[in-house]
């Protein structure tokens, strides 16, 4: 039998015939009893050998390699195969046994590649969550500042929207007094406190106004009534909106207050 179709043969029995030299191997087997009967014994061993391991397509160079290792046997000697023959059935183990290293080395270097790749997307997902949480981290600050920045700028327009003024007296009774306006101008109203300011007498008490150049006559901001001490802290909105509160006062007038300033201006604004 020659060597050529013993290659062809041990191929065929690992499926990886095909083409030409397939068709080639069936004509022979048609005519060469020998042939045949070695094809049947390749063909029981590569079975077994299929039932020992998980079905895997080999690798394109797998056939290369099987052919290289026949050659290379035959090199060392030739070997009589016949039905039945230990020499066949050396030739048959060691086919499987090469068929089988060389599936088993392509399994183990496939296992190295995607060991290989998980290790990497685990590697490149550690990366990928520090650098977004470092992001996080920076956004926060952005942010933190941001809030910072828009507390300040609405804490100095609120300072900006308000004025503060100090009421006075030419009246030697009430020169020991103070007084302080603090006036919102977006908000229209304020608030005013007074210190040691002295009593008023029966049926008369402290009325604030607020001058308004653009009307006619002060405005009526309301009453106020000091404690025992001359004490007072009041919140207060003039009884129509006024567009610029230029000066404020505050006049002595009978109890319960008047639409219209009547009585004495004892202090008064710059």
């Amino acid at each position: 039998m020659e060597e050529r179709f013993e290659e062809l043969a041990a191929l065929h029995a690992l499926g990886m015939l095909e083409g030409d030299e397939k068709r080639t191997l069936d004509g022979v087997v048609l005519r060469d009893r020998a042939l045949k009967d070695l094809c049947a014994e390749l063909e029981d061993a590569a079975a077994h050998l299929a039932g020992a391991v998980t079905p895997l397509a080999p690798p394109s160079a797998l056939k290369g390699r099987v052919r290289a290792q026949i050659r290379s046997r035959r090199k060392g000697g030739a070997v009589a195969y016949s039905s039945g023959g230990s020499g066949f059935w050396a030739f048959t183990g060691w086919a499987a046994a090469a068929a089988f290293a060389a599936s088993s080395a392509w399994l183990w270097m496939e296992r190295e590649r995607t060991r290989t790749q998980l290790v990497s997307a685990v590697s490149e997902l550690a990366v990928a969550e520090k650098v977004r949480e470092t992001l996080r981290e920076g956004f926060k600050k952005q942010i933190a500042a941001l809030n910072g920045e828009i507390a300040s700028l609405q804490k100095r327009d609120a300072l900006a929207q308000m004025r503060i003024a100090t009421l006075q007296s030419s009246v030697d009774a009430y020169k020991q007094g103070v007084a302080v306006v603090v006036w919102d101008s977006e908000k229209h109203q304020g608030v005013l406190k007074l210190e040691k300011m002295p009593p008023v007498e029966a049926g008369k008490d402290y009325q604030l106004w607020v001058v308004d150049p653009k009307q006619p006559v002060p405005v009526d901001a309301g009453i106020v009534r000091v404690d025992g001490e001359g004490f007072a802290k009041v919140d207060f909105k003039p009884v129509t909106d006024v567009t610029d509160a230029s000066k404020f006062a505050l006049s002595v007038e009978k109890e319960g207050g008047v639409p219209k300033g009547e009585g004495p201006i004892v202090l008064i604004g710059p």
